[in-house]
């Protein structure tokens, strides 16, 4: 017999649980649909990942009819899984009160939901009814739950099948508690002990012998972990005499079963494992936020190291600030172990951690500048993280600050000045060049750092000078237009700029020798064969805006407009500038000296552009990183 809504609940919506996370609303309805008419199906899910939570509600037109498909489709297999179907209460204390609610432990291993179902059915009306099962491989664990609408009903099951045997095992019946209460109940009544930290080669007699002082045992049982370390097991009769057990045998010397004088026994309530791991959970926890609270501002955590800086080296570069209480390099799994390129350092006082921040966030040590700051949990991080992506995407898609529309990015992404990065016109997918790869400073250059940015070409002969960053595109007639690439078709090989004085078979030179266009041709952008030329366009072609340039590097750059660039638009930005003041200074290793500093924080480069002192101090430092790599010291 079908469980009956109670009364003031009559409705017409059920509740359909242990769904399988493919389970769709049109599945739910094709199955249900045959029982009668259906206003709606909702099948719940997860907020933020749209995953399905296992369970739905299904809305029928008449209360019959979700009755009848209570009593047809209840335990009804769909896709491999068994539907639980119960009547929906939008009241939740009647499920959270646990009236009538009965628990049932040491099932057979072949009673399901249905099976379950029948035998309880008999004691009266079933709101929910539940076999535990494992997640991976569907078995059942051995356990249930029944939900009676009534306490009596409960009762009567209780008392009529506590103990029976079922499909030969014999089963346990009690009334459902939570598991706070469980635990609860357990800390004050309990009689089981488990006992570790003893010698090895202790004996069962032995151990009888001592906790036999404290009253009547029930059971013992001695083993040993995979460590050869022994722990035991010893069952009281009464909660008093496991009490006093703990109380004159925890934490204190036994000679008859402790390794040695300055050891001491482990006595305690034997617990199961999800409650030892929920509270290690809780002590791990507070004792991690004691931690964070203690060193609060004064751990910090620093990358960008060199493969080279090992525990010692780290601490020889920071003791100068103050007393260190702890320092480590992360490494790898491999062998030998390799350095992460990071680590963290964790000062005495906060006061020494901020003058250590001040004066190593960018210093070179090794052949690479430093990246200093607080350390940060990850979850702090994450969040720090979400929030400044949030913010940027937000002025980007809002149009910048002051309502100034976001920087486009020219020709596909590419700086306005030069060929995109490789050096090869029109290759899309070609990474930007560097003064020098991972074979580090004097290294020869590549051949792809044609379309690198002037800091980048610095020594290259046969190189023309390029448009400045932020110029503006060529022009044709007829109205302003942008300067258009055309990619290289699969299979050709990109078209190569000629060297100075050399031409093209079957290319004649241009009227008077000079660079100009000829009459009638609309002008050439590189003035060569195998370059890209300007699109014609009609007479009355509509005006298409050019789109924003970088500012040039003659503009001073702000931190509002380094945030409505990408990251490759604010690497090229102040790559520009950068090179253009350290040529001032040092210009033989202006591009080598650009590249270093350029992998620095924005912010970090920024300063160094707003501050000449501190960009004089960190050019002597790559200065002397260089030298020291060439091994030619030079006055």
């Amino acid at each position: 017999m079908a469980a009956q809504p109670a009364a003031g609940q009559q409705n017409a919506s059920l509740y359909v649980g242990d769904l399988t996370p493919d389970v769709t609303e049109a599945m739910l309805f094709d199955l249900f649909k045959a029982v009668g008419p259906v206003l709606s199906i909702r099948v719940c899910r997860d907020a933020v990942t749209r995953r399905s939570l296992g369970y739905a509600y299904v809305n029928f037109q008449n209360p019959v009819d979700a009755e009848r498909a209570l009593e047809t489709l209840n335990y009804h297999t769909l896709k491999g899984a068994p539907l639980r179907i119960m009547w929906s209460h939008r009241d939740p204390s009647l499920r959270k009160a646990g009236a009538g609610n009965v628990f049932i432990k040491n099932l057979h291993k072949s009673i399901d939901n249905q099976t379950l179902y029948d035998t309880f059915s008999q004691f009266g009306n079933i709101l929910s009814c539940k076999v535990a099962t494992d997640s991976m491989s569907g078995e059942s664990r051995g356990y249930g739950f029944v939900h009676f609408e009534s306490e009596e009903s409960a009762k009567a099951a209780i008392e009529k099948v506590n103990g029976m045997l079922l499909k030969s095992l014999q089963v346990y019946v009690g009334p459902f508690h939570r598991r706070a209460v469980r635990q609860k109940d357990a800390s004050t009544t309990f009689t089981n002990l488990y006992i570790k930290d003893m010698k090895e080669g202790v004996t069962e007699e032995v151990l009888k012998a001592h906790f036999a002082t404290f009253g009547t045992i029930s059971s013992t049982c001695l083993k040993a972990d995979k460590k050869g370390r022994p722990f035991a097991f010893v069952s009281f009769e009464t909660h008093e005499e496991a009490t006093k057990a703990v109380e004159e045998s925890h934490d204190k010397y036994i000679e008859t079963l402790c390794p040695g004088e300055d050891s001491k026994l482990y006595c305690q309530r034997a617990q199961k494992k999800s409650e030892r791991m929920e509270e290690m959970r809780k002590k791990m926890s507070q004792l991690r936020a004691r931690k964070m609270h203690e060193y609060s501002g004064s751990n910090l955590y620093v990358k960008n190291l060199d493969d080279t800086i090992d525990k010692d080296g780290l601490i020889a570069a920071f003791e100068k600030f103050g007393e260190i209480t702890s320092a480590k390099v992360v490494y790898d799994d491999a062998t030998p172990p390799v350095s992460k390129g990071f680590g963290f350092v964790c000062f005495k006082d906060a006061e020494a951690a901020n003058k250590a921040i001040s004066e190593m966030n960018g210093h070179m040590l090794g052949a690479k500048p430093l990246y200093v700051n607080v350390a940060q949990r990850k979850e702090v991080r994450q969040a720090t993280l979400e929030v400044q992506y949030a913010a940027r995407y937000s002025r980007m898609a809002g149009g910048g600050p002051q309502g100034a529309p976001p920087v486009a990015q020219p020709m596909g992404g590419y700086p306005m000045y030069g060929s995109p990065p490789g050096g090869f016109p029109g290759y899309p997918g070609a990474a930007p060049a560097y003064p020098y790869g991972p074979a580090g400073p004097g290294a020869m250059p590549r051949a792809g750092m044609m379309g690198a940015p002037k800091w980048a070409q610095q020594g290259m002969p046969g190189m023309g000078p390029f448009p400045p960053q932020g110029a503006p595109p060529m022009q044709m007639p007829g109205g302003p237009q942008v300067m258009q690439m055309r990619p290289a078709q699969q299979g050709q090989q990109p078209a190569r700029r000629p060297m100075p004085g050399q031409g093209m078979p079957g290319s004649r030179p241009m009227q008077g020798g000079k660079g100009g266009p000829r009459p009638g041709m609309p002008p050439q952008m590189g003035g060569g064969p195998g370059q890209f030329r300007q699109p014609r366009s009609k007479p009355d072609a509509p005006a298409v805006p050019a789109a924003a340039p970088v500012p040039a590097a003659d503009i001073p750059l702000t931190p509002s407009q380094l945030a409505n660039m990408s990251p490759e638009q604010q690497k090229n930005a102040l790559g520009e500038r950068l090179f253009a003041a350290i040529s001032a200074i040092q210009p033989e290793y202006a591009a080598k000296i650009t590249g270093m500093l350029l992998e620095m924080d924005v912010t970090e480069t920024l300063n160094l552009l707003e501050s000449p002192d501190v960009l004089n101090s960190k050019i002597g430092e790559a200065l002397a990183v260089l030298q020291a790599h060439e091994g030619e010291p030079k006055a």
